[in-house]
């Protein structure tokens, strides 16, 4: 009798879960650091350096070879911006980068690495593998003090990284979030970053950015 001048309560619905967000990927992307990234922007045939501190063990540089020399109690790791072999990248195991005199390059110095094959990747070669779950980020090569890694072309539209040293762009336009600030990264340019321990936020700006860049071993990427 009760039920029918009441009616039947029903159980409430279980609420309904939100949909994955398909741009942040497989994993969630880092937080966001106090600390900025640091980011300035070279041309290509110019000259730059960044002293190696505590925070920073690598030294990032820029410059025609063979001079300035590279510090040989460095291990060096080059990527040529200028002649025949621009876009190949070259790891040594010393001081010496062979690249042609006069090739303009992004340096990478670390520790000196015993043992450590000499590497050299065409720019053609699609080396290494990719990071799982993120569309145009690759790693090419990793070493115990660095990696280097391609970021585009895209679908992946922008990537949150912890650990990049310096990129050099060869097609269209990266920007890099540096705090509030987005600083455009154009065909022909370097950025260096200061603090790569800080979350840097990667934005393709075209569909045909491509990038190389230098970072340090077990490098962050995630779509964010």
């Amino acid at each position: 009798m009760l039920k029918w001048l009441f009616g039947r309560r029903e159980a409430p619905a279980p609420p309904e879960k939100e949909a994955p967000d398909e741009r942040l990927g497989p994993e969630p992307p880092p937080p966001p650091t106090a600390n900025r990234p640091g980011v300035s922007v070279h041309p290509a045939d110019g000259l730059a350096g960044m002293a190696r501190s505590a925070t920073r063990p690598a030294s990032s540089r820029l410059g025609p070879l063979p001079d300035p020399s590279p510090d040989p109690n460095l291990s060096w790791a080059a990527i040529a911006l200028s002649g025949a072999s621009r876009g190949d990248v070259v790891v040594t195991a010393d001081g010496r980068v062979p690249l042609p005199d006069g090739t303009a390059a992004l340096l990478d110095g670390v520790a000196a690495e015993v043992g450590t094959a000499p590497l050299v990747l065409a720019s053609d070669a699609l080396a290494g593998r990719g990071v799982t779950g993120i569309s145009g980020a690759r790693l090419l090569a990793e070493t115990p003090g660095r990696a280097v890694v391609r970021l585009g072309p895209p679908p992946g539209a922008r990537w949150a990284v912890v650990g990049l040293r310096s990129v050099a762009v060869f097609t269209g336009k990266l920007t890099l979030v540096d705090g509030d600030e987005g600083r455009d990264v154009w065909a022909g340019q370097v950025a260096l970053v200061t603090d790569p321990s800080a979350t840097l936020y990667v934005v393709a700006g075209n569909d045909a950015a491509v990038a190389v860049g230098f970072a340090a071993p077990g490098v962050l990427i995630r779509l964010g």
